[in-house]
């Protein structure tokens, strides 16, 4: 519990970098573009039988995601992605993750993310809440939805490190 509230209030202290803007012209019509959804998939734990709360390392995982792009021009948009994903719920547990990201959306479709992934439990016992998130995956247009399909994958270091594929829907 220390380590959260220490990783909290240092998110909360830290400040932002101001960048020198000679390279990059002002343009006032540049605007977050917002996309939220439904997120439903699969979650492999890594060593996950060792553990005596889960009877398979294979969780099915539902939750909620939104994202927000900043067109870039031509082919490369700048992409937040914010989301809460509970998994377990097949084994009658519930394990609760967040995960905030930030990348490149390249040509409105291919997403490419690194960012922080909070779970709140810790199969070894060490109390680390706090991992590296990485993301890549596909968005495809479905009329006034879209689809998205990501591969997800969030190291341990304790070998308890996790893979995820995930889709949905999103509006």
């Amino acid at each position: 519990m220390k380590k959260i509230l220490a990783c909290i209030l240092g998110l909360m202290l830290s400040t932002s970098a101001i960048a020198d803007d000679h390279a990059v012209e002002p343009d006032d019509t540049m605007e977050w573009t917002l996309r939220k959804g439904l997120r439903f998939g699969y979650n492999y734990i890594n060593k996950g039988e060792e553990s005596e709360k889960l009877s398979s390392p294979h969780l099915f995982a539902i939750g909620f995601e939104a994202q927000q792009t900043m067109a870039g021009g031509s082919w490369l948009d700048l992409l937040f992605i914010e989301n809460v994903i509970i998994s377990g719920l097949e084994q009658s547990i519930i394990a609760p993750s967040a995960n905030v990201l930030v990348g490149f959306e390249i040509i409105n479709a291919l997403q490419v993310g690194v960012g922080a992934n909070l779970s709140f439990a810790d199969p070894s016992g060490d109390d680390n809440y706090v991992h590296l998130v990485t993301g890549i995956g596909w968005t495809q247009a479905a009329g006034t939805f879209s689809v998205p399909i990501h591969l997800v994958y969030v190291p341990d270091i304790n070998g308890y490190w996790r893979l995820a594929v995930t889709t949905g829907v999103n509006w």
